[in-house]
């Protein structure tokens, strides 16, 4: 049976209250400036929740969020999503994007870890955090963080050597196994598709991982639009797809509100996007790849 699990990432839910004026002389006075001014304005927290009840009316078995689930790594809001991905019928995977790890705070604190660390289960080697792995039949998910604290108006990713090195570890064993090899990711591993203060600083390393060792598809968020390419790899292409934020109210096709919905196992692994309307979320496009050593 395929692994049919629905993508969405960057919901940036928001909740802010009883946090102390103080929290905010770091790097999140500009944050929260940014919210007040723009980001607010620009995003709906209950298109997350139209998106979760149309993923699971669709058949989605899990839901997959590739970071930024909050805005500004606070207690308040990782509580939110806590109780947000606590209450689905169905489990969640989640992995950190660059604002659940905003200030040095957060990740000294594993603040991300700590709140979501249920909807981050996985076999991991000795005590590293990630890369993480959940097994299905056929198909594995592989969660990994780029999330770093930064200086203001910075919003940059770094992997680092050991997590590079752990992960073509398991892209390797997981070929052996003969299962489809899912990458978690938030930042754009594509080159070009992010400016100078938002990209993944190791992003030529990454792809040198999956040129030798291999992956089926990359799936990652940060940008807030659609963005579709392709990594070389050993047997074929590791198809990449970004998703917009999952609860953009964006008019433009790339940056609409959408989640995708994937059917994978060891042959294929299909997707459907859907987007949001103004009303709901409906079908727009369906696609189908082809496993490169199955075909």
């Amino acid at each position: 049976m395929p692994l049919r699990f629905a993508h969405t990432s960057d919901i940036h839910l928001l909740d802010l209250q009883g946090v102390a004026p103080w929290r905010y002389l770091n790097k999140r006075l500009t944050g929260r400036l940014n919210l007040a001014l723009r980001r607010s304005k620009k995003h709906d927290s209950s298109l997350f929740d139209h998106a979760t009840r149309k993923a699971v009316e669709v058949g989605a078995e899990r839901l997959v969020i590739t970071g930024d689930l909050t805005n500004l790594a606070l207690e308040p809001e990782f509580a939110l999503v806590r109780s947000k991905l606590d209450a689905l019928p169905v489990p969640s995977t989640v992995i950190p994007g660059n604002h659940d790890t905003y200030t040095r705070g957060s990740v000294a604190a594993a603040r991300c870890e700590t709140f979501l660390g249920h909807h981050m289960e996985g076999e991991r080697e000795g005590e590293h955090r990630y890369p993480f792995v959940q097994r299905f039949e056929g198909v594995a998910l592989i969660g990994l963080s780029t999330g770093i604290a930064t200086r203001p108006f910075r919003a940059v990713g770094r992997l680092g050597p050991g997590q590079l090195s752990r992960l073509a570890t398991v892209l390797a064993t997981l070929r052996a196994e003969g299962r489809a090899r899912v990458i978690l990711i938030h930042h754009p591993v594509l080159p070009g598709e992010s400016g100078p203060h938002k990209e993944l600083l190791d992003l030529e390393e990454f792809g040198a991982v999956v040129a030798q060792h291999g992956a089926e598809l990359v799936l990652h968020g940060h940008e807030h639009r659609r963005i579709d390419g392709a990594l070389p790899g050993p047997e074929g292409e590791a198809v990449v797809h970004g998703i917009a934020s999952g609860t953009a109210l964006s008019q433009s096709p790339k940056y609409r509100a959408s989640f995708s919905l994937y059917d994978a196992d060891a042959s294929s692994i299909r997707r459907t996007i859907y987007q949001w309307n103004g009303t709901e979320f409906t079908c727009n496009e369906t696609s189908e790849q082809t496993v490169a050593w199955a075909a």
